[in-house]
């Protein structure tokens, strides 16, 4: 019984890292292609996306698309999904 809460609980974990890397991603298309920060929906991923995101003081770089490529936002996703990685051996383990 123990087992399967385990397991369940670090599901759940992991579904949720891979639902906020996502919702990042979104908001670093919308940083990296300027033009779409017009849109409401997309100001709002791409606002979430920086108050989301590890304060690392990286500096962004600018896109040819009127953007800002966000490296912190970049590697907070790869933090993410590298945390989504080891919580995945984990609960292979259990």
């Amino acid at each position: 019984m123990r087992r399967t809460f385990a397991h369940t609980v670090l599901t759940i974990a992991m579904d949720l890292l891979v639902l906020l890397a996502v919702a990042l991603v979104g908001g670093l298309v919308v940083r990296f292609f300027g033009a779409l920060s017009q849109y409401p929906l997309a100001e709002a991923l791409g606002a979430f996306a920086q108050r989301a995101s590890l304060p690392l003081g990286l500096r962004g770089i600018k896109t040819p698309y009127g953007g800002v490529f966000d490296v912190d936002v970049a590697a907070t996703i790869v933090a993410l999904l590298f945390v989504e990685w080891v919580l995945a051996g984990i609960r292979r383990r259990i």
